[in-house]
């Protein structure tokens, strides 16, 4: 026979366990970060970088972006899913690639509808100078807008402009 004791650790145990289980995988939020780690993952550039590397992040942003896209950047806008694979995957990588980094995020789930967010942040892109090999950094504020479709998060809606003068 057990005791009361035990059932009530177990219990408790047992109630901390689905609250963080909710919180690492479920939360919407959390599902937002994760996506936009992935795209920062997909934008940076290692070094070297064979073709078919590059052609491979593109087919894996492709997954994270809307059909129906649109993103400007400062007076250009490009509003085309197509478009922006195609650019990510005929660009080529600078010396020494770079690292795309989102920093200061923040993150507003619509929890009403639980289908769409936004997301405030800092794009860091860290590289080499192609002539003086030192490090650079480039770094711009941007908005986002996030939906779900078939249970995914994908950009909707992104927009930059300069943070830094160089």
């Amino acid at each position: 026979m057990k005791s009361n004791g035990t059932i009530v650790a177990a219990v408790c145990f047992a109630a901390l366990a689905a609250f963080f289980t909710y919180q690492w995988w479920f939360n919407p939020t959390r599902a937002v970060q994760r996506r936009l780690n992935d795209i920062a993952a997909a934008l940076s550039i290692p070094d070297p970088e064979p073709p078919v590397a590059r052609v491979t992040r593109a087919a894996q942003l492709r997954k994270y972006l809307a059909p129906d896209i649109r993103v400007r950047m400062g007076a250009s806008e490009i509003a085309s899913r197509d478009q922006i694979v195609g650019a990510v995957s005929s660009f080529a990588a600078p010396p020494g690639g770079w690292n795309v980094q989102f920093v200061d995020v923040q993150i507003r789930v619509n929890h009403e509808t639980g289908e769409d967010a936004d997301a405030y942040m800092t794009v860091e892109m860290n590289g080499r100078d192609a002539q003086t090999g030192q490090p650079t950094v480039d770094a711009r504020e941007a908005s986002v807008t996030l939906k779900k479709i078939d249970g995914e998060w994908v950009v909707a809606t992104a927009e930059t402009k300069n943070t830094l003068e160089k």
